[in-house]
Parts: C-alpha cells; structure tokens; sequence
C-alpha cells in the first residue's frame, strides 16, 4: 500500500480481508461505536450507497439503515 492513498476508497479490499481475517469479532459492535466508525468516512450522505458485506445477524445494517436511503447487505 502506497502513501498516496486519499482516502478509504482507495484502500485494496483484500487487505481489509486479510487485516480483519482472524479478528473475533469482526464488526464494529454497539450501535454507537457503528455510528463512529462511519464518522470516519469523508463524503459520506444521507444518499451514499452503502454495502454491507458479510452482515451476518444485520446488526450494523439496522444501523446504517437509520442513516442511509440506499443500503444492500449479504452474507457469503
């Protein structure tokens, strides 16, 4: 990973894989610490199409659900 990188965007996907692969939890937690997490994501609107990938029980789509028009969610 370069030190170019902007912004999340720009981040290689299989990176975020490997870095949260062996983590025990792999979410972000309550519904506050969801919301935080987001908070560090620039650009981000009411409009932003947001996928949740991996959502398992959905706790975090509930969430983002809240905050977002458009949201798609699955679990492999």
């Amino acid at each position: 990973m370069s030190g170019d990188n902007k912004s999340i965007h720009e981040f290689d996907f299989k990176l975020i894989c490997e870095y949260f692969s062996n983590a025990e939890r792999q979410g972000p937690g309550s519904p506050e610490v969801t919301v935080k997490a987001l908070s560090f994501i620039d650009h981000l609107t009411h409009d932003s199409k947001i996928a949740d990938i991996g959502c398992g029980t959905g706790g975090q789509t509930m969430v983002m659900a809240r905050l977002f028009h458009r949201i798609s969610r699955g679990t492999p």
